[in-house]
């Protein structure tokens, strides 16, 4: 639904590579990963910019402007977080792990449930459910990231840290049971 959105599309190369080798996306680079016309990808990116979720720095040795993910911003923290639940439902590892764990929940915890990930981060999950055997490759592949798991049965037997990142992390599925 969203990901036919023009804005949405250019957006994406944000939230997959926030931080591009630390020289920012030019413009034709853009048009040619999303396959739309430059003079396009211009306006949409005036729009991302005015909404702050881009931000627009003029390249230090050639003078044209590159663009950078202004991960400061909340929203755009919040759209980039959303667009990782999406693309995890979407890969099928949602159902993959509910059909052979059976977990009570599933919580994508760390830097992917913040918004704040980037392009070599993982995706950390938690299962409560006993630990099984998942093969993860194809989904690593669909994601482009590493995928880890993380199994309990029983939530206050986890370490202090833990629980803390899996309690401010998202719910994907079930409910958590605390106490």
């Amino acid at each position: 639904m969203l990901k036919k959105d023009n804005r949405y599309r250019i957006l994406g190369i944000f939230f997959d590579d926030p931080s591009p080798k630390g020289i920012g996306f030019q413009l034709r680079e853009i048009s040619r990963k999303v396959g739309i016309a430059p003079t396009s990808v211009k306006n949409y990116l005036g729009e991302l910019e005015g909404d702050e979720l881009v931000i627009k720095v003029k390249h230090r040795i050639h003078g044209y402007p590159v663009y950078y993910a202004n991960r400061d911003n909340e929203n755009f923290k919040l759209l980039k977080r959303l667009d990782m639940i999406i693309k995890i439902k979407e890969s099928g590892l949602l159902d993959y792990l509910s059909e052979t764990c059976m977990p009570d929940v599933i919580v994508l915890f760390g830097s992917s449930a913040h918004g704040e990930d980037l392009k070599d981060s993982d995706v950390d999950l938690f299962l409560m459910a006993k630990e099984e055997k998942i093969i993860l490759d194809k989904f690593e592949k669909r994601l482009s990231r590493r995928v880890h798991v993380f199994f309990g049965e029983d939530f206050n037997k986890l370490s202090k840290e833990l629980r803390n990142n899996i309690i401010n992390g998202v719910i994907l599925k079930g409910y958590l049971k605390v106490f």
